[in-house]
C-alpha cells in the first residue's frame, strides 16, 4: 500500500479539468522557460550541469566496459527517461515560485526537490518508468530473433545480438523486422512519455496519489494530441543535439529549458482539483 497524505486521500478518485490548448502553445512555454532560466540561472545552471555530468560520466563508463559498451546507447535512454522527470522536480518548482511572485533560491528548490522524490508517488511513478525501460530492452532481442526464422544463429560470431539488431535495423536488410521494432519502439516511448509528462509535475504540485497524476497525465496528452506530437519531436531532436555536443554540454540549458517549458505545459493543460 502507498502511504497518502489527506489531501491525496481527499483527491483520490477526483478528476482535474483538461483544457483544449492551441497549437502555438509551445511557442509560448518555450518563451516562458527561457524567461525562468534568465531570472534564476543558477539554480537552472546547477541542475542542468549535474544531470550533464551524471550522463556524461555514465556514458564513458558504459562506452569502456567489456559487458555494457554493447548496450550504452539504451541504457542512457533509460536513465534520461528516468533521471530527467525526477530531476526536473527541482526546476518545477523555480518555475512555480516565479509564477507566485517568490524568489527561488537554491536551498529552497532542493528542499523541495527532495520532499517530492523521497515521496511514495515520485519513486512509483520511476519504477513505472523503469519498467517500460527494461521491458524495451528485453523484448527488443527477442523480437529480432522471432523476426529472423526463430533461430538464434543469426550473427556472426564476431558480433553480439545488439551489434546484429542495430546493423540489421540500419541496413534494412529485414524491412518486417524494421516496421515491426519500429513501431514496438515508437509505442513504448509514447506510453512512457504519456505517463510522465505531467504526472511528475501533478504529485509536486498538487499533491496526489500516482495513478490520479498518470491517469490525468494520459487524459491531458490523449485530448491534445495535435501538440502533443510536435511537441515530443521537438524534444526529442534537441535531447539529441545535446547529447552530439561535446562532453553533452548543450544539456546544460536544454533540460532546465525542458523542465520549465514542461510546467508552463502543464499549468496551461491542468485545472487545479478542486
Amino acid at each position: 500500500m502507498l502511504a497518502k497524505t489527506a489531501r491525496m486521500k481527499k483527491n483520490s478518485g477526483v478528476k482535474a479539468p483538461i483544457n483544449y490548448i492551441g497549437l502555438s502553445s509551445p511557442i509560448a512555454w518555450v518563451t516562458k522557460a527561457f524567461k525562468d532560466v534568465m531570472f534564476c540561472p543558477k539554480v537552472a545552471i546547477f541542475y542542468g550541469g549535474l544531470f550533464t555530468l551524471v550522463v556524461y560520466n555514465l556514458w564513458n563508463f558504459l562506452l569502456n566496459s567489456a559487458i555494457l559498451h554493447d548496450v550504452a546507447a539504451p541504457l542512457i535512454a533509460m536513465v534520461i527517461l528516468i533521471l530527467g522527470p525526477m530531476s526536473a522536480i527541482s526546476l518545477y518548482d523555480v518555475s512555480k515560485k516565479i509564477s507566485n511572485g517568490e524568489t527561488p533560491t537554491l536551498g529552497t528548490v532542493l528542499k523541495a526537490s527532495i520532499k517530492s522524490n523521497g515521496s511514495c508517488p515520485s519513486i512509483f511513478l520511476s519504477i513505472i518508468l523503469m519498467v517500460i525501460a527494461v521491458s524495451w530492452m528485453v523484448f527488443s532481442p527477442l523480437i529480432y530473433t522471432v523476426l529472423h526464422a526463430g533461430t538464434l544463429s543469426i550473427i556472426n560470431s564476431d558480433q553480439t545480438i545488439i551489434q546484429g539488431l542495430v546493423a540489421d535495423f540500419l541496413n534494412g536488410t529485414n524491412m518486417v523486422f524494421v516496421v515491426v521494432y519500429s513501431a514496438f519502439t515508437l509505442a513504448l516511448a509514447l506510453i512512457a512519455f504519456m505517463i510522465s509528462w505531467f504526472s511528475f509535475p501533478m504529485v509536486h504540485d498538487q499533491d496526489v496519489d500516482p495513478f490520479t497524476a498518470i491517469t490525468t497525465s494520459l487524459r491531458a496528452a490523449s485530448k491534445n494530441t495535435l501538440v502533443m506530437i510536435p511537441w515530443i519531436i521537438f524534444v526529442s531532436i534537441f535531447v539529441i543535439l545535446g547529447l552530439l555536443t561535446p562532453y553533452f554540454i548543450g544539456l546544460v540549458i536544454i533540460i532546465p529549458v525542458l523542465a520549465h517549458a514542461t510546467w508552463h505545459a502543464y499549468k496551461e493543460m491542468i485545472g487545479d482539483i478542486k
